[in-house]
């Protein structure tokens, strides 16, 4: 097979993945994200947060613990705007989307290095379901 023709395969793939549904379900979520205002303002009153936190230790390195309370505390506050319906959307069609990408990497990749593929349990696996 030519290298032409792997670049065919690649950008016919590119459009199977730019008009499938999860992409779609992604762009829909980033939509309904930038045009919800309550939800714009959650996002931004956390990262106002994380930045107050974080600029506590601009000017030295926090202590583990320290460390552990700073991200136990973003975890909290990033806990609350998950609990939004439209930011809640947009977190679990971008991870969907995202993950299958990285299952698609990891094929072709096994399909490379002449991987044995699916071996059927999922938890070793990145993934090809």
């Amino acid at each position: 097979m030519s290298k032409e023709q792997i670049f065919e395969k690649a950008k016919e793939l590119g459009e199977l993945i730019l008009h499938s549904d999860l992409r779609k379900r992604a762009d829909e979520a980033n939509k309904a994200l930038t045009a919800d205002e309550t939800a714009v303002d959650l996002i931004n009153g956390y990262n106002d947060k994380r930045q107050e936190k974080l600029a506590q230790f601009a000017d030295k390195q926090p202590t583990a613990e320290e460390a552990k309370e700073i991200n136990e505390y973003l975890q909290e506050e990033f806990n609350k705007i998950a609990e939004n319906p439209v930011i809640k959307e947009y977190i679990e069609a971008n991870s969907e989307f995202d993950s299958v990408l990285s299952q698609m990497d990891q094929i072709i990749k096994n399909a490379i290095s002449g991987g044995q593929g699916c071996s059927g349990s999922c938890s070793t696996c990145g993934g090809c379901h």
